[in-house]
């Protein structure tokens, strides 16, 4: 896959666009926001034909099974050559637990829910939430 042109201003587009959508299995699950942000850098969508196919946890096990390659990471490995996190560069995907995200400098985007509030607060705010990079596990070049 290689990155279009104009690559990182189409990311930065991406990212004030997706910055508060929330989770939502099948349409905007982790892997499925890591790949639309490949498509737009790329302008190729690497998920295109598991969106929309399921709309659960387990429906998500499954098509990684039959549409893939029987798991998360070994699905992006199929797609992605991994590189060391340390050189993870801006648009790569990365992993922190077991989720894949967007590395964007030092840290990676991930699609979820981020405490605003003191550990008594109610107030969360869903969309793309930041980790630092020294918590990442895994990267793949885009």
């Amino acid at each position: 896959m290689t990155r279009l042109p104009d690559w990182e201003a189409r990311l930065s587009a991406w990212i004030v666009t997706n910055r508060s959508r929330e989770f939502a299995w099948g349409q905007w699950d982790c892997i499925l926001m890591a790949c639309s942000a490949v498509e737009a850098q790329t302008g190729v969508d690497p998920a295109a034909e598991y969106r929309g196919r399921y709309s659960d946890a387990r429906g998500a096990a499954e098509a990684l099974r039959e549409l893939g390659k029987g798991t998360l990471i070994k699905t992006v490995d199929a797609e992605f050559d991994r590189r060391p996190v340390g050189k993870a560069r801006r648009g790569d995907l990365v992993m922190f637990e077991q989720s894949i995200g967007v590395c964007v400098g030092g840290a990676g985007l991930f699609v979820g829910e981020e405490r605003l509030t003191d550990a008594a607060g109610i107030p969360m705010r869903a969309g793309l939430v930041t980790i630092p990079r020294a918590s990442l596990t895994q990267a793949w070049t885009v």
